[in-house]
């Protein structure tokens, strides 16, 4: 269980789900793990820990231009939401393929990671594609130059926003990762031991925890990690964005390849080794060489190699794992 207290975000009692929790991870994982069908009778989950601390007012580049990590952060994953609503669109429905909930710490409170959805979602932690598509903080014009049959047109395009961008205050961690496991325990427990795809967790960040010890901090993130349906274990993936001059850490194959980077080594040690699904993509995306294992970590990489772990991590274009499980429903 977490070290802090758990949130509820299901409508069972806690005995109900603690008890439905015990089935599910009683249960034996399948012969071949991650491919389970995404569909709406048993969709899966994506949670964005977003550090919000007083450092993420440090500038970076996003695409030509000179602004806050804080600021191109919330850029990616305002993309990545979308892309997740677009993906659960068939007509004029949008189908309940994923439950997705957004975490920040730091920014809001100094000690305790808190839900970022707003408006009519607000108190929610988990949000299904059609509650996110209405549950935007605004929609933004922005301008845009596009390649059109060959040439370079300037349009003006509408861009939905659901997280603004945040710095203040410290970095704890902890509490989003102890949230996180608190809130896919209960998520499991919801899906009454169905064949589902496991969550997916991706921490983004820019620095160190301040409300836990290295090894306090791991021992939330094996807990994470430790939890699964019967198609594998959660992943838990981990980003430290930077634009500071060093060499980049991208999908290592093991410790040795850190060599002294004591950070690196602690966010490989957070992290999930990402499954053979993955691997095809992870070294197309990042012109890495095929190899039989790669963590989900990056340390001391810039906002191009974000957008890039974000395409590994959800269901984008660019992801041919996530795309071929996703079902073909009429």
């Amino acid at each position: 269980m977490p070290d802090q207290a758990p949130v509820r975000s299901s409508a069972l009692p806690v005995s109900d789900w603690q008890q439905a929790l015990d089935t599910v991870l009683q249960t034996p994982v399948k012969a071949r793990l991650y491919s389970a069908q995404i569909m709406r009778q048993s969709p899966t989950a994506f949670l964005f820990l977003i550090d919000q601390s007083g450092s993420m007012d440090e500038r970076t580049t996003y695409r030509g231009r000179v602004l806050s990590k804080a600021a191109a952060v919330a850029q990616i994953v305002n993309q990545t939401l979308l892309e997740l609503v677009l993906r659960c669109q068939k007509g004029d429905e949008v189908r309940h393929y994923y439950d997705i909930a957004l975490i920040g710490y730091g920014g809001l409170n100094d000690e305790q990671a808190v839900s970022l959805w707003s408006g009519a979602a607000v108190g929610k932690f988990f949000l299904t594609p059609a509650e996110l598509a209405g549950a935007t903080l605004r929609v933004d014009e922005v301008t845009v130059e596009r390649n059109i049959r060959g040439r370079a047109v300037t349009v003006t395009e509408k861009r939905p926003v659901w997280l603004n961008a945040v710095h203040n205050y410290r970095t704890p961690m902890k509490s989003a990762i102890c949230l996180a496991e608190s809130l896919v325990e209960q998520w499991l427990a919801t899906q009454q031991g169905n064949d589902v795809y496991p969550p997916t967790v991706i921490n983004i960040t820019d620095g160190v925890a301040t409300d836990a010890t290295a090894d306090e901090l791991l021992a939330c993130c094996d807990r994470l990690k430790a939890l699964r349906s019967m198609d594998g274990n959660v992943l838990l993936m981990n980003i430290h964005v930077s634009d500071e001059r060093g060499n980049s850490i991208l999908f290592p194959a093991r410790a040795d390849d850190l060599g002294t980077d004591q950070y690196a080594r602690l966010l490989y040690d957070m992290s999930s080794e990402m499954p053979a699904p993955y691997h095809a993509d992870i070294a197309s995306l990042f012109g890495l060489d095929q190899r039989t294992s790669y963590v989900g970590m990056c340390s001391n990489a810039d906002m191009d190699a974000l957008v890039k772990f974000m395409n590994i991590g959800t269901p984008t274009q660019h992801n041919h794992s996530f795309t071929a499980n996703l079902s073909p429903e009429p």
